[in-house]
């Protein structure tokens, strides 16, 4: 139920965390066990204020959802806040999911998309960036599964090439 989920999902990161971790817990062991050590990040989703502090307090990294460019700094000072106040010092991950991006202009109606020059793209990238965003999400437009490898070829030729730095 709605009031409940929050603090079940808090105990069942705790669970997944020990699983991840540990070869045997409460008697039961897991296997394979994950090459990552000592476990695989654990990122938390969500742009509540408690999912936000759940993300500082449970988690390695915190995916926003739904949340604007500039209500992100202050989600982000929340975050290290919060972390901080928990007595975590190491830094939490920050991830984004970007709008939609085309490399050109298309020629149909792409919706919501940010279309153009590879520099404009990489501009939008940018601005992640510097509002604090280690990994972004990126997302093309297309209508067919060969204009998608086609955005994600020029996305690397053109765009990532601006980003380095």
């Amino acid at each position: 139920d709605f009031a409940s989920r929050g603090k079940l999902l808090d105990e069942r990161i705790d669970q997944v965390k020990l699983h991840l971790t540990h070869e045997f817990v409460d008697g039961l062991g897991s296997s394979p066990r994950p090459v990552q050590q000592p476990r695989p990040a654990i990122w938390v989703g969500g742009s509540a204020p408690a999912s936000i502090r759940r993300a500082a307090r449970k988690g390695d990294g915190w995916l926003p959802q739904g949340i604007s460019k500039a209500d992100l700094p202050g989600a982000i000072d929340l975050l290290n806040t919060t972390r901080a106040e928990a007595g975590i010092s190491e830094p939490c991950a920050v991830g984004a999911i970007a709008d939609f991006y085309y490399l050109g202009e298309p020629s149909w109606d792409a919706g919501p998309t940010l279309s153009g020059s590879a520099e404009r793209i990489a501009e939008d990238a940018r601005e992640w960036r510097d509002l604090g965003v280690q990994h972004l999400q990126i997302r093309f437009r297309s209508r067919s599964v060969e204009e998608q490898c086609d955005q994600m070829a020029l996305f690397g030729a053109e765009v990532a090439p601006l980003l380095n730095g």
